[in-house]
Formats: C-alpha cells, sequence, structure tokens
C-alpha cells in the first residue's frame, strides 16, 4: 500500500477509535509519547488523554475529519485539515483545524503529536467546563 494510501486508512481508524473510546485500537494508533496540543488548551501526554477518554470526561458524540493535505519528509508524515465534533453530554459543536504528525517506526505509522484549535463552537456549555480539574490555566 501506498504510503498517502496508509496515512488515510490510519487517520480514518484513529478517527473511529476516538469517537468509540476504542482503549485498545487507540494504545496501537498512538505512540507512547503522543502529544496533544488539545482544544483544552492543554498539552495533554497519551496517558492523561486515554483517561479521559476512558472515564468519559472526553466523549465524542459525533467526528467528522477531512483531510487537505498531507507531506511526507522520510519517515514523518503532517496531515493538515479541518474537523467537526459533537461533544457530549451537553452537545457542544466545534469546528477545528488540525495538524496530526504520523511517524514510521518498526514498519508501522503511529500518530506521536496533534494540534487542535477550535475555530467555532455552538451549543451547550464550553468544552472547558468538562476539564478535570487543575488542567486549565488561563493566560491574563
Amino acid at each position: 500500500m501506498a504510503w498517502d494510501a496508509e496515512i488515510r486508512a490510519r487517520e480514518e481508524a484513529l478517527r473511529v477509535a476516538f469517537l468509540h473510546a476504542d482503549m485498545r485500537a487507540l494504545d496501537e494508533l498512538i505512540a507512547d509519547d503522543y502529544i496533544v496540543n488539545s482544544p483544552l488548551h492543554k498539552v495533554l501526554a497519551k496517558p492523561l488523554l486515554l483517561q479521559l477518554l476512558e472515564t468519559g470526561r472526553l466523549c465524542h458524540l459525533s467526528f467528522e475529519s477531512r483531510i487537505e493535505t498531507m507531506q511526507r519528509h522520510g519517515d514523518t508524515v503532517v496531515v493538515m485539515g479541518g474537523d467537526r465534533v459533537v461533544d457530549g453530554p451537553d452537545r457542544v459543536c466545534s469546528t477545528r483545524r488540525f495538524t496530526n504528525l504520523w511517524q514510521l517506526t518498526d514498519g508501522r505509522w503511529r500518530a506521536t503529536a496533534r494540534h487542535a484549535h477550535v475555530v467555532t463552537r455552538e451549543g451547550g456549555a464550553p468544552a472547558l467546563a468538562d476539564a478535570p480539574a487543575g488542567t486549565y490555566q488561563p493566560t491574563p
């Protein structure tokens, strides 16, 4: 399979795993040293991200993603695009821009980093209300 088709398949598998909070699939898809600059205004490492999903503090009711461009740089691929998520339980709909990084290690592509930025948010309470205590420090 060509690298771009493989990355598209991995992106889709990652989207579905997040949507269903599939811990086993997420553990396989994302590297142990994965980090995300999240819409919670906090950089999260893999263990905390998985904990938020597993406990339901981060819960996507729907998750649509659109890849706009991909570039390969050796064993690293940069994926950029937009997505739209509806988070529970208050059904906040966020339209976001994202960048995902994938790295080829031991013959398989694993997500190593993500940045997601909210462009618009509508409905319900702000997503920050669901953040765990002590994880969000506003900048004055």
